[in-house]
């Protein structure tokens, strides 16, 4: 399960290439473009030892149609996103997955949206291929890690939503006033074409139903942030309880995160989904991270994922443990211009829930290019 979104890891780990075709602030024409290497080595535990290796490409163009010449209040975003390279997750044995950038082989049109805003921007409304993870669901501190959960919890990602790596067109709507925001919006229950992960397909099936969600949220000038949210799934899928289709899922979130200081800040997810049509109930993730700890934009963190079965799949698979927890102790780091480095130590308590598999104790390590 991916999680963090490639929005967000351009945010963080990049800086924008910025090519101004017009002499304008802000200027009509933004593009950026990043190379992520990674390579994850399972050292002890898990499914067996080993190591696999992963490369992610994000190249991404934002128009602003006003200063572009064309109209007022309205944004223009394309993101094209490649990925290559096997899950390590096939080594660790784990179910919420290990790297956030693991996903199928593929060069896709990952978003493709247009944006409009009204009201001196406290409505905007966006219509297209869109990231949900991107706007819901996501915590600025939490994005030092590079464990899927950090950027979505697994209560949500297992549905299969419009994420990292296949998109769904949406429908969506912001609403800002000065310290609170509402987030709503609609997707194609199914993003992309379950049969063929390759390339960009836009598909409306019927039994794809709807993703629909919606966010509450607070926030200070701190960028401190508290959110509630839900969702509701209405795409026909199996029920991995009990094998039956189901077109009926739902489920409920609460995030948060509060900086302490100018160097510290803590985080927090709780997220439960139904327990009669999902495998995992409940998820709880925590962490703590240090900005310019040691050098100058630099990040320490230790975070904790813990994904637990319902009664009604463990009921039905008696064989398995009840929860698997996630431990990741993170160190990035600015090298020199255009080059950032970054390491990672997990360790993945009961992966699968599976008794059979012990423990599983791995290292990550990531290069970030910038162009």
């Amino acid at each position: 399960m991916k999680t963090l979104s490639a929005t967000v890891l351009l945010l963080l780990f990049t800086a924008s290439a910025q090519a101004n075709i017009e002499d304008s602030n802000p200027p009509a024409y933004e593009w950026a473009a990043a190379l992520t290497l990674e390579t994850v080595n399972n050292l002890d535990g898990g499914v067996k030892k080993g190591s696999r290796e992963l490369a992610n490409l994000d190249l991404t163009l934002a128009i602003d149609t006003e200063a572009a010449g064309w109209w007022g209040s309205g944004e223009w975003f394309v993101y094209v996103l490649g990925n290559a390279g096997k899950n390590p997750s096939d080594y660790v044995g784990d179910v919420q997955g290990i790297s956030n950038i693991a996903t199928d082989e593929a060069l896709k049109i990952y978003e493709f949206w247009y944006q409009h805003s009204f009201v001196d921007e406290s409505v905007e409304v966006l219509f297209g291929l869109h990231d949900y993870n991107s706007t819901f669901y996501s915590l600025e501190s939490a994005g030092l890690f590079t464990h899927p959960s950090f950027g979505i919890g697994s209560d949500t990602s297992q549905v299969g939503p419009s994420i990292f790596s296949t998109t769904a067109t949406a429908l969506h709507f912001t609403f800002t006033g000065e310290n609170q925001y509402l987030l709503a919006a609609i997707y194609d229950g199914i993003p992309g074409d379950p049969n063929n992960p390759r390339g960009t397909h836009i598909q409306f099936n019927s039994g794809d139903g709807l993703f629909s969600a919606v966010e509450w949220g607070w926030a200070n000038s701190n960028s401190d942030k508290l959110a509630l949210g839900a969702w509701q799934h209405t795409a026909e899928v199996e029920n991995p309880v009990d094998g039956n289709i189901n077109d009926d899922n739902t489920g409920i979130y609460i995030i948060g995160e509060k900086n302490i200081n100018n160097v510290a800040a803590v985080f927090v997810q709780l997220g439960q989904a139904d327990d009669q049509f999902n495998q995992l109930e409940y998820y709880a993730g925590t962490g703590i991270t240090f900005n310019s700890f040691w050098l100058d934009d630099d990040g320490l963190g230790l975070a904790v994922a813990h994904a637990r079965n319902g009664d009604p799949y463990l009921a039905a698979n008696t064989e398995l443990q009840r929860a698997e927890t996630a431990w990741e102790l993170t160190y990035f780091a600015p090298v020199i211009d255009h080059l950032s480095a970054q390491a990672s130590v997990y360790y993945i308590q009961n992966p699968s829930m599976d008794k059979t598999i012990s423990d599983a104790l791995a290292l990550g390590a990531r290069v970030y290019i910038e162009f």
